[in-house]
């Protein structure tokens, strides 16, 4: 069984596993912006103190080469179109990064971006308000997730259930399978 939901830092992974039993653990949004959270795992899960999350000048290489592997997989325009997202995921809670964020999220070129991040204090810490920093949509509302009336009757039977013949019932059902 695998974990998942708010796993923020390395100390959320190893809380949730102590906590649940759960043979490791599933990283979503938690990593948006801040993919070396994969290596402050693996150093707490081999007993190691994770090091300090990067300052702003090198998350700002981070986006570079980050920008650049896109470019080089999609070209400039659309690979820098791409980017936008990830640039207000990285900058989240830096300070005036919301005034930052709105120029990064028109960006057109790797050299527009270099230019509005050298403008930044490159050696601003890494703001520790923004790990759980939320990394969805506001505009959407997660549901809660259900399963179909009988789905763990029989824990050995893989099969999924029957769907209820009332169709009110199985319109119920059907939204209960959707999930989140």
């Amino acid at each position: 069984v695998l974990g998942n939901g708010d796993i923020w830092e390395s100390f959320d992974a190893l809380r949730m596993m102590r906590e649940t039993g759960c043979a490791g653990v599933i990283v979503g949004r938690g990593c948006l912006g801040r993919p070396w959270l994969f290596s402050e795992l693996a150093s707490a899960f081999n007993g190691v103190e994770p090091q300090h999350p990067p300052n702003l000048g090198q998350i700002a290489r981070i986006m570079e080469d980050h920008a650049q592997r896109l470019v080089d997989l999609f070209g400039e325009t659309p690979g820098m179109h791409q980017m936008r997202k990830w640039c207000t995921w990285y900058t989240k809670g830096f300070r005036n990064s919301a005034a930052m964020r709105a120029a990064l999220i028109r960006l057109n070129s790797l050299d527009e971006m270099r230019d509005l991040l050298a403008r930044m204090d490159q050696e601003e810490a890494f703001p520790l308000r923004a790990l759980s920093a939320k990394r969805a949509k506001h505009s959407r509302t997660q549901k809660k997730v259900t399963l179909p009336e009988g789905y763990l009757d029989n824990r050995m039977d893989d099969r999924a259930p029957m769907p209820p013949r009332d169709p009110a019932q199985r319109a119920a059902w059907e939204r209960a399978l959707e999930g989140g």
